[in-house]
C-alpha cells in the first residue's frame, strides 16, 4: 500500500455533488442513528453483566466469556464491513446488521444454558459490528469529519445515559430477558431510516485524485503507513482498558457492598459528564491541536486505573467513574480525529471498530481469567493502567514522526 499524500486531503477530484451528499444532515443523522445498534451492548455491557449474574447466575469468569462473545462478534462483523463496505449497498450492509442483532437478541431469550446463549450473544455481536463499523465508514466520508465525530459520539453519550438509567428498570421487572428485548426492539425502528444512508461513499473515487505539481512543497511530503497503522494499534490497546474497565466496574462495586441502585445512578451521571468531553476536546484540538490533549487524556487515564487498583471504596469508585466515562469520549473524539487527519479518506477509520471489537473481545475474558485465580479487581485495574500506557507511548511516537515528516498535522486540529 502506499503512503499517504497530504495532496490527497485538499486536492481531491470529487464533485462538489457528492461532498453534498456525504454531508447532508439526514446522511449524517441517518449514520448516527445507526451507530446505536452498533454500540448500544458494548456501552451497556456493565448493567448487562450484571443482569446476568443475577438471572441467570452465572461465574466471573462465564460472564467473561459472554462478554467476550458480544465484543468478538463485533470483532468479525466489523471486519466482514470493512471487506465488502465499498463493493456493496451500504443500505443491504446496514439492514443486515439490524437483522442479525434482532435474531442474536431473539435467541438471547430462548436458552439460559452458557452455550446457546454464548452463540447468540456472538450473533448479536456480529450484527452490532456491521452496523457500527458502516456507520463509522459513512460518518468518515464527511468533507468535514472530525465535527461529525464529535456530533457521533455527543449523540452516543446521551443515548448511553438513557440506557443506564433505563436498564435498572427494566431488569428489575423482567430480568435480563427484558434487556435482549430492548436491544431487539431497539434495532427495528432504525430499518425506517436506512434510505437515508448513501448507498455508496466517496472511497471509490480515490483512484481518480490529482495531485496538484504547483501545490505547496509541505503538501508533497508523505505519511508512513505505519504511523496510521500504529494508531490502530493504539487504538487496540486503549480498548483492552475498556472492554476490561467497562464489563467488570459494577461487579467491582458489588464486591465491596455498593448498591446497584449507586453504582446504576453513577454510572448514568458519568455518562451526562461526559458530554462536557465532546465540546472541551473540540475547543482544545482549536487552541493545542490534537495529539498534545490525546497524550495529557492517556496520562490521566493510566492514573485513574492506578488509584482504583490501590482501593476499591465508593469515593475512588465515584472518581474512576466520572474520570473514566470524562476522558474514553474525550480520547475517542482525538484517536478518530488523528486517523482523519492523517487519512482523510478513511481507510483507516473504517478500521477503528474492528480494533475495538478485537480488544473488547479479548480484554473480558482476560479479566476474567485473572479473577478466577483469586486475583482480585486490583489485577484487572492494574492490567487497564497498563493498556493504557502503552497506547499513551504509541501516541507519543506518533505524534514525534509527525514533527518529522508532517509538522502541519502534527498539531492539526
Amino acid at each position: 500500500m502506499e503512503s499517504i499524500s497530504q495532496t490527497e486531503y485538499v486536492q481531491r477530484d470529487v464533485s462538489h455533488q457528492d461532498l453534498n451528499r456525504f454531508d447532508q444532515p439526514t446522511a449524517i443523522f441517518a449514520a448516527v442513528v445507526l451507530g446505536f445498534a452498533g454500540t448500544g451492548v458494548a456501552m451497556g455491557m456493565p448493567l448487562l453483566v450484571g443482569a446476568m449474574a443475577k438471572s441467570l447466575g452465572f461465574s466471573d469468569q462465564q460472564l467473561g466469556w459472554l462478554a467476550s462473545s458480544d465484543m468478538g462478534g463485533l470483532l468479525v462483523g466489523s471486519v466482514l464491513t470493512a471487506v465488502f463496505v465499498a463493493k456493496i449497498s451500504r443500505r443491504f450492509l446496514a439492514a443486515s446488521g439490524l437483522l442479525l442483532v434482532m435474531l442474536g437478541n431473539y435467541f438471547s431469550t430462548q436458552s439460559p444454558d452458557l452455550l446457546p446463549l454464548m452463540l447468540s450473544r456472538l450473533c448479536a455481536g456480529i450484527g452490532a459490528g456491521i452496523c457500527y463499523s458502516t456507520c463509522t465508514a459513512s460518518l468518515a466520508g464527511s468533507y468535514n469529519s472530525a465535527r461529525t465525530f464529535s456530533i457521533f459520539l455527543f449523540v452516543l453519550v446521551v443515548m448511553n445515559a438513557f440506557i443506564f438509567y433505563i436498564f435498572p428498570i427494566i431488569d428489575g421487572h423482567w430480568g435480563v430477558n427484558g434487556l435482549y428485548l430492548f436491544y431487539l426492539l431497539e434495532a427495528l425502528p432504525i430499518l425506517l431510516i436506512l434510505p437515508l444512508l448513501p448507498r455508496y461513499c466517496a472511497e471509490e473515487a480515490d483512484d481518480n485524485v490529482k495531485v496538484s505539481e504547483t501545490a505547496d512543497p509541505v503538501t508533497h511530503r508523505r505519511v508512513p503507513d505505519i504511523l496510521p497503522r500504529l494508531c490502530l494499534a493504539a487504538v487496540f490497546s486503549f480498548y483492552l482498558l475498556v472492554g476490561a474497565y467497562w464489563a467488570f466496574i459494577e461487579r467491582a462495586g458489588t464486591a465491596v457492598s455498593i448498591s446497584t441502585e449507586f453504582i446504576s445512578g453513577t454510572l448514568t451521571w458519568g455518562q451526562i459528564f461526559s458530554l462536557s468531553g465532546t465540546l472541551l476536546a473540540v475547543w482544545l484540538a482549536r487552541h493545542y491541536g490534537q495529539s498534545k490533549p490525546l497524550l495529557f487524556a492517556l496520562m490521566v487515564m493510566v492514573i485513574t486505573m492506578l488509584v482504583l487498583a490501590l482501593k476499591v471504596d465508593t469515593i475512588t469508585f465515584v472518581f474512576s467513574v466520572f474520570s473514566f466515562s470524562f476522558f474514553w469520549i474525550f480520547i475517542d473524539v482525538f484517536q478518530l480525529g488523528t486517523l482523519s487527519n492523517i487519512d482523510h479518506s478513511g481507510r483507516y477509520a473504517a478500521l477503528v471498530p474492528a480494533c475495538q471489537g478485537a480488544a473488547q473481545a479479548m480484554a473480558p475474558a482476560i479479566a476474567g481469567t485473572l479473577l478466577s485465580y483469586q486475583l482480585g479487581y486490583s489485577a484487572v485495574m492494574i492490567m487497564c493502567a497498563l493498556a493504557a500506557t502503552v497506547a499513551l507511548f504509541i501516541y507519543f511516537y506518533v505524534y514525534r514522526a509527525l514533527l518529522q515528516v508532517a509538522p502541519e498535522i502534527a498539531d492539526a486540529d
